[in-house]
């Protein structure tokens, strides 16, 4: 297999009709061009988050929610590595009944990073999340949502979207879910729901045109989901207005922990992850493919490994249109142990979502994490550079997992944003991560409690596994952003 991806792109044919000037006699006659309609470029489709490098008016972020209750709550956190400060505004929504959005006006230093605790700017509701606005753009936003079961970081989002996935949803065992949708506009929204298991696909009438409140929270709770699942998917499409989700769970008995992360605003014919490992018998490693689209889908995994990568693994597998398929890494024959890297490819174009989820022992227990993957996107353009405004406060092994997606060895750079800009962090200005390869690497106390950066001179993608709180045992995945 061809481990290099395709461009795809699309071109923009301009049609210039020019007048036409007819000579009759000595006179000149004009003849007016055929009415035509306005054409106006279409933006992308909304994708995971990013760091933008260009400049905005004003840059926004839409944070997907912390919870709010006993030994529960959240912050945001607004990175800046600029030389000038960041001015901005934090809007709290919440899903307390005639409760309005709250404001909150700030300032990022130069190089610095700004924590904001929802709960001391809005304590109604059962879900509060958050959008960032930034005039004149620059920095970057993450949000950090803390219960007794342990804290989970997520990314804020760059956009609204009319659509969100979600493909590893777990409800088994009184596991508990949650499904956060936030209006951040002013005009209500309406959204939809359906559910899909490997056999059928569900739209409970009770879940089909819900108004969302402008500036407001709705939170579905697992009244409403489906029971004792091992693995189902959801979509949210909104039939008016945009919207941004995110999904909380809380695990028992087989899982166990906390995950709040955001959904996929829009599938992708290809996904990619850094992290994974073998053997099976020190945890359970599970992905997920759904499938939205009308057209069924051929999905090829491979897998990347610690120093030689391994294609063809496991068969094509077909994803029937509005189906999840899942595998676990003991369905992969000969799966070389260790750490391994993966990629999902629809070998026929058609559109999927994939998010994998990991259950690794922590003492006595477990802790599981669930981690949408990187989609094609991202991998087309080389991303060489990964940002974090939240890194690890514990100095541990493994916190960050980077899989190098280049044919040829990559030199990796850690660096550290503080008072001095971006700083290598010492012993990490260059390490080695073979080709097609994961490396994984430990973060030194010189490195606690700060931003990260992490650049490849080969592209690459970067993972974090950050402590679930300072007393529990265990890890919390999730993504760096692209950028």
């Amino acid at each position: 297999m061809n481990w290099s991806v395709s461009r795809r792109a699309v071109s923009l044919v301009v049609l210039l009709v020019l007048p036409v000037a007819l000579l009759i006699g000595a006179a000149f006659v004009w003849k007016a061009p055929a009415r035509t309609t306005a054409k106006f470029a279409a933006l992308g489709l909304p994708t995971m988050p990013f760091v933008p490098s260009q400049q905005f008016i004003t840059a926004t972020w839409f944070c997907p929610g912390v919870p709010n209750g006993a030994n529960s709550g959240g912050s945001v956190f607004i990175a800046n590595p600029a030389d000038d400060p960041l001015i901005g505004r934090l809007t709290v929504f919440t899903d307390a009944d005639g409760i309005g959005p709250t404001e909150f006006d700030f300032e990022v230093t130069a190089r610095d990073t700004l924590e904001l605790n929802l709960l001391g700017i809005q304590n109604q509701g059962t879900y509060l999340s958050a959008m960032v606005e930034i005039n004149g753009g620059g920095g970057f936003v993450e949000q950090r949502a803390t219960t007794a079961d342990g804290s989970a970081v997520s990314p804020c989002s760059n956009s609204t979207s009319s659509e969100w996935h979600f493909a590893d949803n777990y409800t088994l065992n009184d596991s508990r879910e949650d499904l956060i949708i936030t209006n951040p506009f002013p005009d209500d929204a309406i959204v939809n729901f359906q559910f899909v298991s490997s056999d059928g696909t569900r739209e409970p009438g009770v879940l089909q045109g819900i108004p969302v409140p402008g500036n407001s929270v709705y939170v579905v709770d697992q009244s409403l989901l489906s029971k004792d699942e091992i693995v189902f998917a959801v979509s949210i499409v909104a039939s008016r207005g945009r919207v941004v989700v995110g999904r909380a769970q809380h695990y028992l008995v087989e899982r166990q922990g906390f995950t709040l992360s955001l959904g996929a605003p829009s599938p992708s014919t290809g996904w990619w992850f850094a992290d994974g490992e073998n053997p099976a018998e020190t945890y359970f490693e599970r992905f997920s493919i759904y499938n939205p689209s009308d057209r069924d889908a051929v999905v090829q995994p491979d897998f990347y490994g610690l120093t030689t990568n391994t294609v063809g693994v496991i068969a094509e597998l077909t994803v029937p249109a509005h189906r999840v398929v899942s595998f676990s890494i003991t369905d992969v024959p000969g799966l070389p142990t260790g750490r391994h890297g993966s990629q999902f490819i629809s070998m026929n174009d058609v559109p999927i979502v994939v998010e994998r989820a990991i259950t690794r022992r922590a003492d006595a227990g477990f802790a599981t994490t669930v981690v949408l993957g990187v989609p094609e996107y991202f991998i087309e353009v080389g991303t060489m550079r990964w940002s974090m405004a939240i890194g690890s406060d514990q100095a541990v092994d493994a916190a960050l997992v980077v899989l190098n997606l280049g044919a040829q060895d990559a030199a990796v750079a850690v660096k550290a944003l503080g008072p001095g800009g971006e700083v290598d962090v010492a012993g990490l200005e260059s390490v080695l991560v073979p080709a097609l390869s994961v490396a994984t690497i430990a973060l030194p106390d010189s490195a606690l409690g700060q931003p990260l950066i992490v650049v490849g001179n080969q592209p690459i993608i970067v993972e974090r596994l950050l402590p679930r709180s300072a007393t529990l045992s265990g890890r919390s995945g999730s993504m760096a952003m692209p950028g």
